[in-house]
């Protein structure tokens, strides 16, 4: 399944060079997967209501090319992993006025419940395990 997300860079995102600072690519890649979780059927205000956390446990992220102010960029999540314990999320972003990959990262996640304990979604939400499963590439 593939999910493309587009947004356009904030004068507020750059840096004294002009261009994205490196530390916004963090939020960026959040607001990509929190978009591919709406379109799965499972906005994280759902898994929230269930008591259900989705922790980062690992960001890991190759910068091939800059962008800067009003460059409108589309970052591509798919999902690489998931066992309904851990789930790792893939990203391509891509400048979508030139068609150069800007950045490739993975963020590493498990499920837990509101105290941070790890949780098997396969027994707990078979509903929700199955939406992830089919999301799976």
């Amino acid at each position: 399944m593939s999910f493309t997300y587009e947004r356009r860079i904030n004068y507020y995102e750059t840096d004294k060079m002009k261009i994205v600072h490196h530390s916004n690519y963090i939020r960026f890649l959040e607001e990509a997967r929190c978009h591919m979780l709406d379109k799965i059927g499972i906005p994280y205000s759902y898994l929230e209501q269930h008591d259900i956390m989705i922790p980062v446990l690992g960001v890991n992220c190759s910068f091939i090319h800059h962008v800067t102010f009003d460059d409108i960029i589309i970052i591509e999540p798919f999902i690489k992993h998931f066992n309904g314990v851990r789930l790792t999320v893939e990203y391509n972003v891509i400048n979508k006025s030139n068609g150069n990959i800007v950045l490739t990262g993975e963020t590493k996640h498990c499920f837990t419940n509101t105290h941070l304990k790890p949780i098997r979604l396969q027994k707990l939400y078979p509903e929700i395990y199955d939406k992830f499963a089919n999301a799976k590439i």
